[in-house]
């Protein structure tokens, strides 16, 4: 079974930095605790307002239940009206890694 990596990145709004911050560290606990979750960290940029997630899933079946749980569908909601853009998630993989 392959493992999955995403990185994730969300931009808060000027004024709004606090708020997303508070509801991204929300997510660390519940996502922690799901079935397949391996790694699910967050960080801040040295430009404040700018998250990054890093996730290691055990398989891609793993991260779509975790896009299909409350928390996530609720984080969602939650961020409508607070972010700069888009919050961008990316599946990628190591190129120092054998394929």
């Amino acid at each position: 079974m392959n493992k999955i990596r995403v990185i994730a990145r969300a931009v808060a709004r000027h004024g709004k930095e606090t708020e997303v911050r508070d509801l991204l560290r929300g997510m660390l606990a519940p996502t922690r605790n799901e079935v397949g979750c391996e790694v699910y960290e967050l960080f801040e940029s040295h430009t404040p307002g700018t998250f990054y997630f890093y996730e290691l899933w055990e398989s891609k079946a793993a991260l779509d239940r975790h896009a299909a749980t409350p928390h996530y569908l609720d984080l969602q909601e939650q961020l409508t009206g607070l972010l700069a853009g888009p919050f961008e998630v990316s599946l990628v993989h190591n190129l120092g890694e054998e394929t």
